[in-house]
């Protein structure tokens, strides 16, 4: 970024006195733009600098990140005002092999909120791994079976739409995007689930409940991304709370045309999950990543009952995890517990670290 603003720089100081004045104009468009792309990066970049973050999550998820996604990536943590975990996947033009994952600063030192970011990870996966070329085929199908087998739904929408019924492009095309970008953070919550396991749907409960808002033709509706992460998780046999969604508020519908097609896509999409769930925990097995081994759950929580941090190096997810059962196993936990627990997750996450650091298997 430093060379291509140095460039920039050069090209104004260069610039000759009979230069006409739209050209400048277009010079000084083009630079505002380069700045406004990147003042956002910049500003991530500094923030992730912070001591309220949670550094000691860094190497863990780092390890993930080259695990999964490849061996040249690396990981910034950061932070940002927006109540929202984000991510910037590794399609950044200037930092191609960086994957920039944030949450919101006034969490940024809370562990139990790590397991969030699993799902941004999983959207530099996604693109990584190619997947929406994988499986734009079969979504496509899904999409003419929904439309060939709802006649009145695509009628209705032709018509609001002022196309003749003959004219189905546009809405196959757009009933496409719609489910594609669904099935992408569909995707990004199945790669949470199987990592982070009870852990990734305390954390999504946690910043999500009770669901409502106004649907987004981005995401399935509230209810049934959460119908999708319950049946992942009975796929996996994960030991969670069953009514940790009960009380959930469905999105509000979207009116108009955009109704009749989302609700289109919204059929291809239910089609789609399951192979979409089967190719997310094959590919994840394929880059071995593992399960939570129970035991070392029990032996964590064990530890943070007693007021001390896992001493034998229980993994990342594992020690969340723990910190979640502890935390939800309590009615009511005072102000200066959940300081005491964060900081028992932290310590825990350092020792497993510092064994990892220096064991036979060490890496850096």
């Amino acid at each position: 970024m430093k060379e291509v603003a140095t460039v920039r720089e050069r090209l104004f100081r260069t610039l000759p006195p009979t230069v006409s004045r739209p050209v400048v104009d277009q010079i000084c468009a083009n630079t505002n733009l380069f700045l406004s792309r990147h003042m956002k990066i910049l500003g991530f970049i500094l923030r992730s600098t912070n001591v309220r973050n949670a550094f000691e999550a860094h190497f863990p998820l780092k390890r993930l990140v080259r695990r999964v996604i490849s061996r040249d990536a690396k990981l910034v943590l950061s932070s940002e005002w927006d109540f929202e975990p984000f991510t910037y996947p590794m399609n950044i033009e200037l930092l191609p092999e960086y994957i920039l994952v944030g949450g919101p600063a006034p969490e940024s030192s809370n562990l139990l909120i790590i397991p969030l970011a699993g799902h941004e990870i999983g959207h530099s996966a996604w693109g990584q791994h190619d997947l929406s070329k994988a499986i734009r085929p079969s979504v496509t199908k899904a999409i003419a079976v929904a439309i060939s087998s709802n006649g009145p739904k695509v009628k209705q929408a032709l018509r609001k739409l002022g196309r003749s019924s003959n004219d189905i492009s546009y809405l196959q095309n757009t009933c496409l995007k719609y489910a594609m970008r669904q099935l992408e953070e569909v995707f990004c919550d199945f790669f949470g689930l199987f990592i982070f396991g009870e852990a990734y749907l305390c954390a999504y409960e946690y910043f999500l409940a009770p669901g409502e808002g106004k649907r987004s033709s981005i995401y399935p509706s509230a209810l049934a991304r959460v119908t999708f992460l319950k049946q992942a998780a009975s796929e996996l046999a994960l030991k969670h709370d069953p009514a940790i969604f009960d009380g959930w508020i469905d999105s509000a519908p979207r009116i108009g045309a955009d109704a009749e097609i989302l609700a289109l896509a919204d059929v291809a999409v239910t089609a789609s999950v399951p192979a979409l769930r089967k190719r997310t925990f094959e590919l994840l097995r394929k880059k071995k990543v593992t399960a939570m081994d129970e035991e070392a759950v029990d032996r964590v929580l064990r530890a943070f009952m007693q007021r001390v941090p896992d001493a034998k190096g229980g993994t990342l997810p594992e020690v969340v995890t723990a910190g979640w059962r502890y935390l939800r196993g309590k009615p009511v936990l005072p102000d200066t517990e959940y300081g005491m627990l964060n900081e028992l997750m932290l310590k825990s996450i350092e020792v497993s670290e510092f064994r990892l650091r220096v064991g036979r298997d060490a890496e850096l």
